[in-house]
């Protein structure tokens, strides 16, 4: 129902980026998760690794989303996957059969669902400007 339901615009916006691009995205958003259950437990030293793969303001904003708690044992990808489907589940169950993985079905507690959405166009963002300028 997914496929069969896509506008042209989600068509064009959702299905030009390449594999890498939305994998990247995907772990991203993932990434953005495990800083957010890393970082209430100061002296835990992966948060050092993963503020190296996360640009600063990208930080800032998943702190404004106040994601509070994710399912454990997930990788990164599944844990993007969690908190693009907050954001648009039909979005992260197209991604997630590019990807070859299923969207967990666990929910992403949040502090501010609006503000997560704000979180996830900033990942977005770049996949939608290349997408307007095809």
């Amino acid at each position: 129902m997914v496929l069969t339901s896509l506008t042209d615009e989600e068509v064009s916006l959702w299905l030009t980026s390449s594999l890498g691009q939305v994998r990247q995205t995907v772990t991203t958003l993932g990434y953005l998760v495990q800083y957010q259950l890393y970082r209430s437990a100061p002296s835990n030293i992966a948060i050092l690794d993963l503020k190296k793969h996360l640009e600063h303001r990208l930080c800032l904003w998943s702190d404004a989303a106040g994601i509070q708690g994710a399912p454990e044992n997930m990788s990164s990808l599944q844990l993007g996957l969690l908190m693009l489907a907050q954001y648009n589940k039909r979005l992260a169950i197209l991604w997630s059969i590019r990807l070859g993985l299923d969207v967990p079905s666990k929910p992403l507690n949040t502090a501010s669902p609006c503000r997560l959405s704000n979180v996830v166009h900033q990942v977005l963002a770049p996949i939608l400007v290349q997408s307007d300028a095809i």
